[in-house]
Order: C-alpha cells, then structure tokens, then sequence
C-alpha cells in the first residue's frame, strides 16, 4: 500500500510540476504588440477657395490617418492674414502662390514649395477679365487704355500683364485701378464703378451668371496660375516622410475626385462658399496628380516681380522649390 500511494503521490507532483512549468512559460512568453506611431501634426492655412478641395477629401476619407499625418486646416479671409500667421509659426505651411513664396523667401521666412494643387494646366483655375454689364466693352481690344480693377502686386495683377501682353498688348495699353477686397471688387464691376475687373473662379463664374461679360481668360495661351502648397523650411526639415506621406494621400484624394467630380460637390459648395446662384451648375474641376511647378513658370512669375520692384533680382528656383519630398 506505502508503494502504490508513493506512486500516487510521485505522479501528481510530476503533473504539477509540468502544471507549473507550462505557467511559468505562459507567463514570461513574450507578447506582440503593434505599438501604434503617433501622427505627426500639419498645420496648413488656406483661404475658402477651391483649391484646397483635395485636402478637404482626403480628411473626408480619413487618407492622411491612413499615412500616419493629421491635418488640421485653419481657413483665413485674405491672403495677408494667412501670410502672417506663417510668419508667427502658427501654421507650418499654406495653399497660395508661387509669388507668396517668393516674396516670404525674400522677406527672410525661409520657405519651400512642395506641389502644385491647382494649375499645372491653364485649363485648371481659371482666372479671367470681365466687362461691367453697364458698359461697352465687348472684345478684348476693347481694354486697350480702359482701367481694370485688380489688386497689384498680387497673382491677379500678375494674370492680367501675362493675359493682355499675350494677346499683343503694350505696357502703354494696359491701365489699372486698385480695389483690393475681392468683393469690393465684384460689386464695383456689377454696379458699374469699374468697367472692368479682374477676378478668379468661382466669383467670375458668379459674376458671369449675373450679367457681367467674360473677355477673356487664362485656360488658354501660357500658364499665368497656379496654386501650391508651401512649408517652412525649419518644418519641412524635421518632417519631410510626414509631408511626403501627407501628398501621397492628396495624390490617393485626387483620384477620387476625378472619377466623380460631381459627387464632392457638397464639400465644396460648403468649403469654397460657392454664391448660391451657381451653386449647383458651377463645373468641380479636376485637379492635377502632385507635381512641381515648371521651371519656365516659377521663373517668368520671378522676372516680372523683379520688374514690378517686389523683389530684389537673384532668386532663383531652387531657392524656393523642393525636389525631396515628391511622392514615389
């Protein structure tokens, strides 16, 4: 009987031994876990236009969570407003013009362009010259001496000079009044206090719908516009995957939009606070893939500012365009 209770008793403490062991296995076995990377924070400043509507798609469809950004766009009512907050840091970069970057660059805010968003074709955000629906202008020639409201030292004065020496106009021919605020600058065209203005899309479709006279345009002839993304440079040093990975999912939202323009026009109507009247008729263009702007571009915008005495000559592309941070 002592044998058969030894054997009882051997027995079960080979089987808590093994009960014991396979615990302790359980319990010193190593786990793995994905430790999630917390998404780099990009702050961009836009003005309420159409040609933030990529980035609006790309939150919409959560694109930037997917490449480890998170984008927050802060909407600013002119341009100077933008322009500052850049400078006091309170954005890392901005949807503006190539004549923005110039100037920031040359002003002593080192910043970098990394995309065109809007204008890579002259078809792509137009910008166009329209006649006051109380006056007689007709055709373009009918400018020649006429002034046009613009705001100068700006990309729209920059439009009208590339549009009217394009169709054969001397600087002699071309005249100009400052109205700086755009809709100060629409109700002087339709009242007639301005025979003729200068004004970017979506307000000159508006104004188009209301009775003022398309002239002319940029779709044609060589491109004057383009909208781009810029970044500080101190920013874009310290994060030049999270910029990468943010236009990766730009690229991934455009590809959307272009499939089915139409169906984002909710978002921009809201975005881009499109006037009612042409709320649902105005054309959602397509945007382009992400690009540089062309050499030809950036440096015919850099001679004609130098002319016009907003810069300083010596600036050059590579002083103000990015070439490490394009998407594979």
């Amino acid at each position: 009987m002592k044998k058969i209770i030894a054997g009882i008793l051997v027995a079960l403490f080979a089987v808590l031994a093994v009960g014991c062991s396979n615990t302790g296995a359980t319990n010193t076995k190593t786990t793995e876990t994905t430790v999630k990377k917390e998404a780099v924070k990009i702050k961009i400043g836009t003005l309420p236009t159409e040609d933030a509507l990529p980035i609006y798609v790309a939150k919409q469809k959560e694109l930037f969570n997917e490449v480890g950004v998170d984008v927050d766009v802060t909407v600013f009512n002119s341009a100077q407003e933008r322009d500052a907050a850049l400078q006091a840091g309170q954005i890392d970069g901005f949807m503006g013009d190539i004549l923005a970057a110039a100037a920031l660059e040359q002003g002593g805010v080192p910043v970098s362009i990394v995309s065109v968003l809007l204008g890579s074709q002259p078809t792509e955000g137009r910008f166009g010259i329209l006649a006051s629906p109380k006056s007689e202008i007709k055709a373009i020639e009918d400018l020649k001496g006429v002034p046009i409201a613009i705001s100068s030292n700006t990309i729209i004065e920059y439009v009208v000079d590339g549009i009217l020496t394009g169709n054969g106009f001397v600087d002699a021919d071309i005249k100009k009044i400052e109205i700086k605020k755009i809709p100060v600058r629409l109700e002087a065209l339709m009242s007639g206090q301005a025979q003729a203005a200068a004004l970017p899309d979506p307000l000159l479709t508006f104004a188009e719908a209301q009775g003022a006279r398309l002239i002319v345009d940029d779709t044609q002839g060589a491109n004057v516009s383009q909208t781009i993304l810029l970044f500080r440079d101190e920013f874009l040093s310290e994060n030049q995957e999270a910029v990468k990975g943010m236009l990766e999912a730009i690229n991934d939202a455009v590809v959307l939009i272009n499939v089915k323009p139409d169906s984002y026009r909710g978002l921009l109507v809201e975005k881009a606070k499109l006037p009612e009247p042409i709320a649902e008729s105005y054309q959602v263009n397509l945007y382009p893939q992400v690009q540089l702007p062309t050499k030809d571009d950036v440096e015919r915008l850099l001679d004609w500012m130098v002319k016009k005495d907003i810069i300083k000559a010596g600036l050059t592309y590579d002083d103000i365009v990015n070439q490490e941070v394009q998407p594979n």
